[in-house]
């Protein structure tokens, strides 16, 4: 039974590859290309800033440039107590960010697992998740603080619930993106859907899950924002709110790159935990 399943596996997709002793270097060079195109962003998003100024001729009591929210930044008098400011509402939005993307990704997974196993929980469950794909979040999160509250709970199910239905949608492709005849094979020989799904449709799957993450990491940030300024008035989104309302345009500037910059860097982030998961569960579509 064990060959039969490293066959079938095998089938799932195209040849693969042995593995070679030079993995680790190629992990090693995928990661430090994730970091020079976070690098590479970086410098894009600035001139793109700039540029942005410039064209579109901002008041500049409105439109902040990099060298004026750099000097707010660091102003003698006030830049210590502006930077912990920002720092602490950054980690709010990120530490909730994080959270929620883990448990939203978590849950679309199991639900995409159960899609494959079973096409009656499928037909149950896929109208909800359309449904509330449909209402857009701006007019969920009100109702969701509603039900789960203003506290860890609700943050969890608002921000889960920008992130899990993309990750539905990729996972639930992946794990269904392996041959017939691997399948065929492995029901041939008696193996239940668990097995099919442990040792032929996960492995499969791993592309894809990686990029509904890469999809997912900036749906949380956003909807850790979208949370701050609905539900919980605290993190970044309450701050820009605020620096809007009170006409604090460097604040506000200053906040949209941080949020921009933590965006980039969690896709990066994801990015190279990507290439050593595949180095060690797919080693054959590592670099791909």
């Amino acid at each position: 039974m064990t060959a039969v399943v490293e066959l079938a596996a095998g089938a799932g997709g195209p040849a693969p590859t042995p593995v070679r002793n030079d993995a680790g270097r190629r992990v090693l060079r995928s990661v430090l290309g994730s970091i020079l195109t976070f690098v590479a962003l970086a410098a894009l998003l600035l001139g793109l800033w700039v540029a942005f100024l410039a064209v579109l001729d901002i008041d500049g009591y409105f439109g902040k440039s990099p060298s004026e929210v750099w000097r707010w930044l660091t102003d003698a008098d006030q830049g210590a107590a502006r930077r912990r400011e920002l720092a602490g509402a950054t980690r709010v939005t990120m530490v909730d960010a994080a959270q929620g993307f883990l448990v939203g990704t978590a849950a679309a997974v199991v639900v995409a697992m159960s899609f494959v196993l079973s096409r009656a929980v499928e037909r149950a469950l896929l109208p909800i998740a359309l449904a509330l794909r449909s209402v857009p979040i701006v007019a969920m999160i009100p109702l969701l603080a509603y039900v789960f509250g203003r506290e860890t709970t609700g943050t969890l199910v608002i921000i889960g619930t920008v992130v899990w239905f993309p990750v539905l949608v990729l996972v639930t492709t992946g794990l269904r993106s392996v041959r017939p005849e691997s399948v065929e094979l492995l029901r041939a020989y008696d193996a239940s859907k668990l097995t099919e799904l442990r040792v032929l449709r996960i492995p499969s799957a791993l592309p894809a899950l990686f990029a509904s993450a890469k999809v997912a990491a900036p749906l949380a940030v956003l909807g850790s924002l979208l949370n701050g300024w609905l539900s919980t008035g605290t993190g970044l989104g309450s701050l820009m709110v605020l620096s809007t309302t009170s006409a604090q345009y460097s604040r506000l500037w200053a906040a949209v790159v941080v949020v921009t910059v933590a965006s980039v860097l969690l896709a990066a982030v994801v990015s190279a935990v990507e290439q050593v998961v595949l180095a060690r569960y797919a080693p054959d579509r590592l670099g791909r």
